[in-house]
């Protein structure tokens, strides 16, 4: 059936940064009068950008959405976008997947405008390569279903799965399989199981393999859907995850990690190779954590690769659960090999609230992130803005910089200002560093050494005032900065 719909030009606001005969670098701003969040975000083989999303006007952050679909070449420079409305409905696009030449489907949540969020369908579009709108199929919910999460994968011979979780309460599971003409062909609902979908992978015999969130383990369904098995994924992690399959057993899985025992609201990051779908024997493990409640693995996405001895971890430094923080927070990103050894890892940020929705590796060998931006230092309501980075195979901008806005360090310190502490991040290459603080005439006033990712530094003793910081040691470290005591 096809469904009408509006679609407007997006006018757009950006800074981006190339440079001719090597592989672009850029920084990409869409900033706009209302809310534009990013949920997806593809490189073609030509090196153009299309991102999806929604857009959406303060106070009504979640609901009043409209679908956004964006689009820029491989230097960052803004091309073209549409926004799809529904009247009196809520939209908003969660994935792109690329099926034919220059075609490419966008999966959608169509809700109505009350707060929970029921009236549910699964809006899928098929848009051509100049956004061009193809084909629009809708597939409607029970009407007493509440909205929660999907999201779209591809299955075997052009298949597409759209998989998700409706709360009836609690989560319910749901998985729908269409061909690629978008007619559905197959759709259940687990609303006997208080189980919900993250990920799902088709094999060849037609039986499903589902990464759970809440309940943090992967699920085996039979050829024809029906629950056989549950492993719990190790070393406690769960999500926001990140997957690659590497071949058509064995995967990589970033995501929230937990220290033994859990404890409560800890995040940091956790990444397991595993040999085999569901037995966890013998896996890899690497984490880059304490026991701290700073880091975050990207919403959407927390880990991508084109070849699997560079591997792209990525996600958020000293967010708590908001889209709108006011105070400062990084992106981070992490580079290993394919045994989880870590090359490299980099933070960019600092001077608004930053929240990594996906990472992912482009042809180049470089990556991608995409992320929102929230300018709380200069906003007049809470109005965000979509934000990319486009880095080269060492988390670097090459070539011009002056049109970078976008900080890049090793080394990070927050909050600032500050009391009586100073939290200090370092990046994961360095074992070992040294922490010093000097006074506005020089006199250094304390000096620790910080051994792991995290220091936390006691400066209850110092007076208020302006101090410099410097962080070091001798395997290449340095960063300075100005630390605020109030």
């Amino acid at each position: 059936m096809k469904i009408q719909c509006t679609i407007i030009l997006f006018v757009s606001v950006f800074i981006s940064i190339s440079l001719k005969g090597q592989s672009p670098t850029f920084e990409f701003l869409l900033s706009g009068p209302r809310n534009e969040r990013v949920s997806d975000i593809h490189e073609s083989d030509n090196g153009e950008i299309y991102f999806a999303g929604f857009i959406s006007k303060y106070p009504n952050y979640r609901i009043h959405r409209s679908g956004l679909i964006g689009k820029i070449d491989e230097y960052g420079q803004f091309i073209d976008s549409i926004v799809v409305r529904y009247p009196g409905m809520s939209f908003g696009f969660t994935t792109i997947l690329p099926v034919e030449d220059s075609i490419f489907i966008l999966d959608g949540m169509k809700t109505d405008t009350m707060g929970q969020m029921q009236n549910i369908s699964i809006v899928l579009t098929k848009i051509s390569s100049n956004l061009n709108i193809v084909e629009t199929n809708e597939y409607v919910f029970p009407i007493s279903y509440q909205a929660v999460h999907q999201f779209a994968r591809k299955g075997l011979n052009n298949n597409l799965f759209v998989c998700g979780s409706i709360y009836l309460p609690p989560f319910r599971m749901f998985i729908y399989k269409f061909d690629k003409n978008l007619d559905s062909i197959k759709g259940r609902f687990y609303l006997n199981n208080s189980i919900d979908c993250a990920e799902i992978k088709e094999f060849n015999d037609g039986s499903l393999w589902i990464l759970t969130d809440v309940q943090e383990s992967y699920i085996m369904l039979d050829s024809a859907w029906y629950i056989i098995s549950e492993t719990d994924i190790p070393e406690y992690i769960n999500g926001n995850y990140g997957l690659k399959w590497d071949t058509d057993t064995s995967f990589y899985l970033a995501g929230d990690w937990h220290p033994i025992p859990p404890i409560e609201d800890n995040n940091d990051i956790g990444i397991i190779r595993q040999f085999h779908p569901i037995d966890t024997t013998g896996h890899l493990f690497q984490s880059w954590g304490t026991e701290d409640t700073l880091d975050f693995p990207g919403l959407w996405g927390a880990l991508d690769f084109k070849n699997k001895d560079s591997i792209f971890i990525g996600g958020t430094t000293n967010m708590y659960a908001t889209y709108y923080g006011t105070w400062p927070s990084w992106y981070f990103v992490i580079q290993t090999d394919s045994m989880l050894n870590v090359r490299w890892e980099r933070f960019y940020g600092g001077d608004a609230y930053y929240l990594m929705q996906k990472i992912i590796a482009t042809n180049d060998g470089g990556c991608l992130i995409a992320g929102t931006r929230y300018d709380y230092l200069n906003a007049t309501e809470e109005e965000l803005d979509i934000h990319i980075l486009k880095l080269n195979n060492e988390g670097l901008f090459v070539g011009n910089q002056n049109d970078i806005n976008i900080e890049i360090r090793e080394a990070i310190v927050f909050p600032n200002p500050g009391t009586n502490n100073i939290k200090v991040r370092i990046a994961a290459q360095y074992p070992v560093s040294t922490f010093e603080l000097f006074d506005i005439n020089g006199k250094q006033v304390l000096t620790e050494q910080i051994t792991g990712k995290w220091g936390d530094i006691n400066t209850s003793f110092l007076k208020a005032g302006t101090y410099i910081y410097r962080i070091h040691n001798t395997d290449g470290l340095f960063e300075t900065g100005k630390w605020v005591k109030r």
